[in-house]
């Protein structure tokens, strides 16, 4: 299994070319030939996108943090790959994207995308102030919690039925290096850590 590992990961060759690209999606997955193993990604704005491929018994075969300045389209070779099932997750901050390729007769099919959107809260920093929105991403209680980076709480409070909540803080006079954020509500929990 670890040549096979190796083996994959080497022959994984990656072409990158950029171009204009308009779709309503971030990023999509597609075959890049008929009748090949190649696969392209395609994105049309900048962003931040885990990209993992995913083999039998959940074996992670090929990861890669991708960031994209603007539209771009990657195009991955899975010729190394045998006949079989994979599994391609592609994670941004507000998605996660799950594409099955089936591998067979060199032939790479894809399904159609699989997509769970996350609802997070913002956060905007200016002029030594931290804003927190939760954009209507909370129900019912919201729990706030602040920590830095010895995991001491430096603020900690409830606010009840605050699901559009929008609170404030000062920042400029705290003598920490990175603060989490750590919001609870309905059983969900969110967190963020900034550097300061």
């Amino acid at each position: 299994m670890k040549k096979f590992f190796k083996f994959s990961l080497m022959a994984i060759a990656i072409l990158t070319a950029s171009v204009a690209y308009a779709d309503d999606n971030d990023f999509l997955i597609k075959v890049a030939k008929e009748n090949s193993k190649w696969v392209s990604f395609v994105a049309n704005d900048a962003q931040n996108i885990d990209l993992t491929l995913y083999g039998a018994n959940e074996d992670i075969l090929y990861t890669q943090k991708i960031h994209t300045a603007g539209s771009v389209i990657k195009t991955y070779d899975l010729s190394a790959l045998p006949d079989g099932s994979y599994l391609l997750e592609m994670e941004s901050k507000s998605k996660l994207t799950k594409y099955y390729i089936e591998i067979k007769d060199n032939n790479a099919v894809i399904s159609q995308p699989f997509v769970t959107k996350f609802l997070r809260p913002v956060f905007t920093r200016e002029d030594g102030m931290l804003t927190l929105d939760l954009k209507g991403t909370c129900k019912g209680a919201v729990e706030v919690q602040i920590l830095n980076e010895y995991n001491d709480e430096l603020y900690g409070n409830t606010f009840t039925d605050e699901a559009k909540l929008i609170k404030k803080y000062d920042v400029s006079k705290i003598y920490a290096k990175e603060l989490t954020f750590v919001i609870r509500s309905g059983g969900q929990e969110f967190t963020e850590t900034i550097k300061l």
